[in-house]
């Protein structure tokens, strides 16, 4: 049995790729939970300052295995309950993740699928992608991936994605902000998600670990609440070492010397 998931590098990107193509990149238990360690391993790694998910085969994921999800019924509901606690937990580490993440989508992503392109910072598409929730076509509802999509697609998209279960296109998904570039195949895939991973690589390290986590709490925040919460967090940029190098090397003109912490 193939590794569900392969890690490999491009410079400053470390690539995770869902590697069971003959079952179109199911996010089961096995997938889930290798992704999750391979997440946190790039993310611990401080010559990576990107992490993309991409996928071997014609699909990007098709979400969860219907052939697990039709036996839970016949465990205990404690067992039942346990089954996607990995999924949650990939979701979560999206949320806390301390570089950003890409999503690289070459073909179908759905269900959780969807979800997994949905939780990353940047979602790059060709236009074979298309992206669905059709569990309610087989007595399910989209439910774990509502956490992160709510915040990614409009309100009315995402209901009517959910309630008819039909697949949007990659230049629709486009329109509505889901997706921030179409590219022109496979070869622009890459080329646009090594542009991004060149531009991270400029970035400091310690606004981008920080910034995720403020702008996380301050997209969920009341808009006064927000204003107030953000005086306060931007003493933690004040204060920290790399504005101090930032700065110095903006007027010195020359690239700032990140420190990796």
């Amino acid at each position: 049995m193939t590794d569900p998931v392969v890690s490999s590098r491009r410079g400053p990107l470390a690539v995770l790729t869902l590697n069971r193509p003959e079952e179109r990149n199911p996010l089961d238990r096995d997938m889930s939970a290798a992704l999750l360690a391979a997440m946190a391993a790039a993310m611990a790694d401080d010559e990576v300052r990107a992490v993309a998910i991409a996928a071997n085969g014609p699909a990007f994921c098709a979400g969860g295995d219907l052939r697990q999800m039709k036996q839970l019924r016949q465990m205990p509901a404690e067992q039942a309950y346990a089954w996607p606690e990995d999924i949650v937990a990939l979701h979560k580490a999206a949320l806390d993740a301390p570089k950003p993440m890409i999503a690289l989508v070459d073909g179908p992503a759905y269900a959780g699928g969807m979800g997994l392109a949905g939780m990353c910072d940047i979602l790059l598409a060709t236009d074979r992608a298309r992206f669905a929730m059709p569990e309610i076509r087989t007595g399910l509802f989209p439910m774990i991936i509502v956490a992160h999509l709510a915040r990614a697609v409009p309100r009315k998209l995402l209901l009517d994605l959910m309630l008819t279960g039909r697949p949007l296109d990659a230049a629709e998904a486009h329109r509505a902000g889901f997706v921030n570039r179409v590219c022109d195949g496979t070869d622009g895939l890459w080329a646009a998600a090594e542009e991004y991973a060149g531009w991270f690589a400029h970035t400091s390290p310690l606004a981008a670990r920080l910034g995720r986590r403020a702008f996380t709490l301050l997209a969920d925040l009341p808009a006064n609440q927000a204003l107030d919460a953000a005086q306060f967090l931007n003493l933690t940029f004040f204060l920290g070492s790399d504005l101090a190098e930032g700065a110095t090397a903006f007027l010195e003109k020359r690239p700032p010397a990140w420190v990796h912490r």
